[in-house]
């Protein structure tokens, strides 16, 4: 062990915190604090339980660790937020040791130093390094990272991450967004803005939505300029872009709770204009760098429906979407930089092709937690298990699907999911109804990646994160997954990758002719996915869930 070298990252900030462990610049473990505390986004909370298990799953102490990264910059948000060092230390005490590290979880021994990256930077690392690519552009766009909104990056395996340009606070664009879904009534601290995109394909584009792209970079439009700095600007530019949005966009009022479908034209306004900015980045960014390859990470690299237009209509041939592509993420890149400043000649990342980094039940605790709650079950080999998952789904039941390890990032990828049969619209309403979801919200499809090309004209992506058009003559057959404009956010599944939930989408297709269902995540309204097979039964318990298929197991409602 003494021969490896070990590195931890952490996303510490206020929200979305994470911990993730490499060894040798390799990812071993990654898990969001939230799967522990059950408090989506984990608000305020350090990744300590996060960060404990990916010790725990490494099989090494805090003090086997040469470093850990920290996905932000402390002192620098501090000094853009105009704080004086002691004020930053006392406003801003995200990094405290004690914080991260308490002895009463760690104990007294070694404490590794710790390592602030900046936040972009980071976000930038978390995308590149796991590529695959050994050149590529970079684009990252969020809300916020220290002073900046959007930055164009280039990388090379040789080089590393050079930072070409970076855009203000002023005119961000995940700011842009959020201000947009709060407009609409969909805002919540536990993040909505996927709601908004959801929404926008219900309408059509009929305002001025501000956001446009210039040869300068990203800017709102008819909005005035910010007369605040620092901690103050986003109140202001919120205020501000609010009443734009009052002015020019019906139902010229924030909020309508009760009546989402005035928001439906507006929806689409906002998301056009995200789109087209996107795209703009993406070719300033093609100009400057004569990349083929593109690197997306940031908060709006989740937006499903700009990474399609990305893909179909920007200059880049290939594109790589970091799953985590939310701040969670920013503790994978800080710990990929770190590995790389600690021990380049052993720095060895390789590419991602999965999420699943998570945590692994064994197949006696599942057992414990099962008959905790005095559940009977049938114990099947994985053949058999598969073709009596998929004969049930053919049936019209909806399956919880808790095998292996979870997933990393906010997409359930056939870990943690709930699963339908795509051939019947009413899948998609039991599902919204287990979940307590808007009815007008779309579920996504996951495809064996060879017959992708057959349901979908898009770009296959293992990760669910960029739309695709749904082939028209195969909508018929699949309505539970396509959305009110034609789209899917499929997921592209590779046997080679996540062996056992290809089987079952191969066990599918005998009983259908489909290699494709339905994959949600498993939870319920405001909760994160299930984690340790407690959650799951629970969720079952308490849901309209008609099958449960946890590791070997198998337990029918009664």
């Amino acid at each position: 062990m003494s021969d490896d070298i070990w590195i931890a990252g952490l996303n510490h900030g206020a929200h979305d915190s994470s911990a993730v462990i490499l060894r040798d610049g390799q990812l071993i473990a990654a898990v969001e604090q939230e799967r522990f505390s059950r408090r989506k986004r984990a608000i305020d909370q350090p990744p300590v339980d996060a960060l404990r298990w990916c010790l725990d799953y490494a099989g090494i102490k805090l003090a086997d660790l040469a470093a850990i990264g920290l996905g932000s910059d402390l002192d620098a948000l501090g000094r853009w937020m105009g704080l004086e060092p002691r004020q930053r230390r006392t406003e801003l005490p995200l990094d405290d040791p004690e914080r991260l590290l308490p002895r009463s979880v760690f104990g007294d021994g070694h404490r590794p130093p710790l390592v602030p990256v900046s936040h972009h930077l980071a976000h930038a690392a978390s995308c590149y390094w796991p590529s695959g690519f050994d050149e590529s552009a970079v684009l990252i766009i969020d809300n916020r990272g220290e002073d900046s909104s959007t930055t164009l990056a280039h990388a090379a395996t040789s080089a590393g991450i050079d930072v070409l340009t970076s855009y203000p606070v002023e005119h961000s664009l995940g700011l842009y967004y959020r201000i947009a879904t709060q407009f609409a009534g969909l805002y919540s601290k536990d993040g909505n803005a996927g709601k908004l995109m959801g929404l926008a394909s219900y309408g059509r584009p009929a305002y001025d939505a501000a956001l446009r792209y210039w040869d300068d970079g990203p800017h709102w439009d008819g909005v005035p300029p910010a007369t605040k700095s620092g901690a103050a600007l986003p109140a202001e530019r919120t205020a501000q872009l609010l009443a734009f949005f009052e002015e020019g966009c019906y139902p010229y009022t924030s909020g309508l709770r009760d009546d989402i479908t005035a928001y439906m034209d507006f929806a689409a306004s906002v998301q056009l204009a995200l789109e087209e900015t996107i795209l703009g980045l993406a070719r300033d960014l093609h100009e400057r760098t004569g990349s083929r390859r593109l690197c997306l990470a940031g908060g709006v690299a989740l937006n499903c429906t700009a990474n399609g237009r990305l893909a179909s209509d920007g200059p880049f041939d290939d594109i790589f979407i970091q799953p985590m592509s939310h701040d969670a993420g920013a503790a994978l890149g800080a710990a990929y930089e770190v590995a790389r400043q600690t021990g380049r000649s052993r720095f060895q990342p390789v590419p991602m092709r999965h999420a699943l980094w998570g945590p692994e039940y064994h197949d006696s605790e599942i057992a414990d937690a099962l008959g905790r709650h005095g559940l009977p079950t049938e114990r099947l080999e994985p053949d058999a298990l598969v073709a009596r998952v998929a004969a049930a789904i053919a049936d019209g039941a909806i399956v919880g699907w808790h095998q292996g390890r979870a997933e990393a990032g906010p997409r359930a990828l056939g870990a943690r999911s709930l699963l339908g049969d795509p051939r019947h619209r009413k899948t998609l309403v039991r599902l919204n109804m287990i979940k307590q979801r808007e009815m007008w919200r779309p579920l996504a499809p996951s495809v064996l990646a060879a017959h992708f090309d057959k349901f979908f004209i898009g770009t296959p992506n293992p990760f669910m994160i960029v739309a695709a058009e749904v082939r028209p003559e195969v909508r018929a057959r699949i309505p539970a997954v396509v959305h009110i404009d034609g789209s899917a956010r499929p997921q592209a599944v590779e046997p080679g990758d996540q062996p056992l939930f290809a089987s079952l989408l191969q066990a599918f297709e005998i009983e259908t002719g489909l290699p494709l269902l339905v994959n949600t995540s498993f939870n319920t309204a405001g909760m994160p996915l299930v984690n340790r097979p407690e959650e799951s039964i629970e969720t079952f318990l308490a849901t309209d869930i008609d099958l449960l298929a946890i590791g070997s197991h198998l337990v029918t409602r009664r």
